[in-house]
């Protein structure tokens, strides 16, 4: 059962907008000044720029693969199931993760207005808010857009006032020593920051739901991209213009701080509001993006299909959203949220690497129905670029944290073979290989089983296919070998003579069905290699031909020379022994 298309771009924005800001821009400017100084404005333009390739990457694959999962769908499909599987968890983990923080970093602000409040209240008071936003999601995914919206509007709407209301108050001479601590620091704090955009690519996680997809998803996560950039830079050129330097050096309410310089206890309310709304934009973010890859992972069978199971009435995924639900609540009231979401920073790193890598390789097999709606520029050398800039960020987090990522990785490794490993899961792309070849008269004959079941069939002992029943039936058929140029038409009346002796047929009929085949939709499966068959009347007779085109034949107009046919002819009776034929070349392609 597919997921309802209910996010419009405004919601789709403002969930790849929500999910982007939090701690990255109320707590972490205070900490990163004190690292590079003034220099800190480049430091959030130069990271979010080196975000770009995996942005674009992101939504080229998920434009092409438009299916619940983001990132998780296509790595399992380009790099297979063990990565996929690491890939998996490795998404579902972090966002999760990040979404129990984002709960969590409410309590930093609550503290602005009650200064009693207790870490077990914080705690206590996250769990509920993680309640709330599981339950808005089970009941409606287009309902907790909607909330969404409204969030990050009024979010935005504050922080507008915020520029507005604090430009006049900037002391520009506070800009002075730029670059005070050096270029290595800079650098330094590049990586610090860059993880404030870790959250814009959540939204791929949504493909699924998002109406036309095609062009609302890249459309949504640049626009997003570009209007946090742009607060960010002047909320924090406001931030570093307004509070003196030893006022801003370690400072983890920067943003409520200058507030106040300017606009009294007003001021601190209005930012503080500001702050909770940004930490609950990313939490609902967080649980609908989340919930998401464990529900792709359940339809390819990495996981127990329980996880796929929908609402009838809402037509939510509800075991995977209780599931991850649960986990965010463990996670806030008995774990040590900063030290996991240091590692779930770290596989989110490691997921950047994957989606660049899955890019490099889908583009340099061809995949004839690869058709994303959005092409990523920048390619190879800026995805190779990227991927070495993000190990060297995961390099710099330190041992420990690169120790429990890879301990990560190992469990998510031993969970696939403990379930998955014996399962198979080149299924999808065989069966989808062999469903374009097949002619409507042989899939749509009512007298026979479900063509994909039939295929999942053949497909379990493809091995006896290719090593038994085909080479008998190719060595038993005939063969052509053309070394000089010949046309499409002159081959299939060629063809037709000479399977006319051995199937007791006319060459006329036969010809007739060949080009009422390719009528109907080309032969030419991919390059260089065409797949004609057809059904004739009678019973009990099946053939396959086999032909080699030296010149080579131009089979279609925009399609490089065809070199190879495998053509296959035979009785609706004899139709298993055709599918076992299609699956066998299919397996072979």
């Amino acid at each position: 059962m597919k997921l309802k298309k209910s996010i419009s771009l405004p919601t789709a924005f403002s969930i790849a907008a929500g999910a982007m800001i939090s701690s990255g821009l109320f707590v972490l400017p205070g900490i990163v000044y004190a690292q590079t100084g003034p220099s800190i404005i480049l430091a959030y333009l130069v990271a979010g720029l080196l975000m770009l390739p995996t942005m674009f990457v992101q939504s080229e694959l998920a434009t092409a693969m438009p299916k619940a999962g983001g990132a998780y769908v296509y790595i399992m499909r380009i790099l297979g199931p063990q990565t996929g599987m690491i890939a998996g968890f490795a998404n579902w983990f972090s966002i999760a993760m990040k979404s129990a923080f984002a709960l969590v970093g409410i309590g930093t602000f609550l503290t602005l207005i009650i200064p009693e409040t207790s870490e077990f209240q914080i705690r206590l008071i996250a769990a509920g808010a993680a309640v709330f936003f599981t339950v808005i999601n089970l009941l409606s995914t287009k309902h907790s857009g909607k909330l969404q919206t409204i969030l990050v509007f009024l979010l935005l709407s504050i922080l507008a006032i915020f520029i507005i209301r604090g430009y006049p108050e900037v002391n520009f001479s506070f800009y002075k020593n730029f670059f005070s601590n050096g270029r290595d620091a800079f650098f330094a704090a590049v990586g610090m920051v860059f993880i404030s955009f870790g959250g814009l690519t959540k939204i791929a996680s949504m493909s699924e739901e998002i109406k036309n997809s095609g062009k609302n998803l890249p459309r949504a996560m640049f626009l997003a991209f570009f209007v946090m950039m742009l607060f960010y830079l002047l909320v924090i050129s406001i931030v570093v213009g307004i509070l003196p330097h030893n006022d801003l050096i370690g400072n983890l309410t920067p943003v409520t701080t200058a507030a106040k310089s300017f606009a009294g206890n007003i001021g601190v309310l209005f930012t503080a509001f500001a702050a909770f709304l940004a930490y609950v934009t990313t939490a609902n973010a967080g649980i609908m993006a989340a919930s998401r890859t464990p529900l792709a992972m359940g339809r390819d069978g990495l996981i127990p299909e329980t996880f796929t199971k929908l609402s009838k009435k809402h037509k939510t995924p509800y075991v995977a959203i209780l599931i991850t639900g649960v986990f965010i609540v463990v996670a806030i009231l008995g774990l040590r949220i900063t030290a996991l979401v240091k590692v779930a920073s770290s596989l989110m790193l490691f997921l950047f690497i994957l989606d660049n890598l899955s890019l490099l390789i889908i583009r340099n097999i061809h995949l004839r129905n690869y058709k994303p709606t959005f092409k990523a520029p920048l390619f190879p050398y800026v995805q190779i670029i990227a991927i070495i800039f993000y190990m060297l960020l995961i390099n710099e987090m330190g041992h420990k944290i690169m120790f429990m990522t890879l301990f990560f990785i190992l469990l998510s490794l031993g969970s696939y073979f403990f379930y998955a490993r014996k399962k198979d899961f080149s299924q999808s792309a065989l069966i989808i290989l062999a469903k374009n070849i097949l002619n409507k008269q042989i899939s749509t004959d009512e007298a026979h089983k479900n063509i994909e079941e039939e295929l999942f069939e053949l497909l379990q002992n493809r091995e006896d296919i290719i090593e038994d029943f085909f080479d008998k039936t190719v060595k038993s058929g005939i063969a052509f070998d053309f070394k000089e140029k010949i046309e499409k038409q002159e081959f299939l009346e060629k063809v037709s003579d000479g399977l006319a002796n051995r199937l007791d047929l006319s060459s006329d009929k036969i010809l007739k069905e060949l080009i009422k085949r390719e009528k109907s939709s080309s032969t030419n499966i991919t390059s260089g290699l065409a797949i004609p068959h057809i059904i004739i009347p009678g019973k009990g007779l099946f053939e396959i031909a086999l032909a080699r085109l030296q010149q080579g034949i131009r089979w279609e107009k925009n399609n490089k020379p065809v070199r190879a046919v495998f053509l296959l002819i035979g009785t609706l009776d004899m139709r298993e022994h055709h599918l076992k034929a299609l699956m066998a070349v299919a397996q072979l392609i």
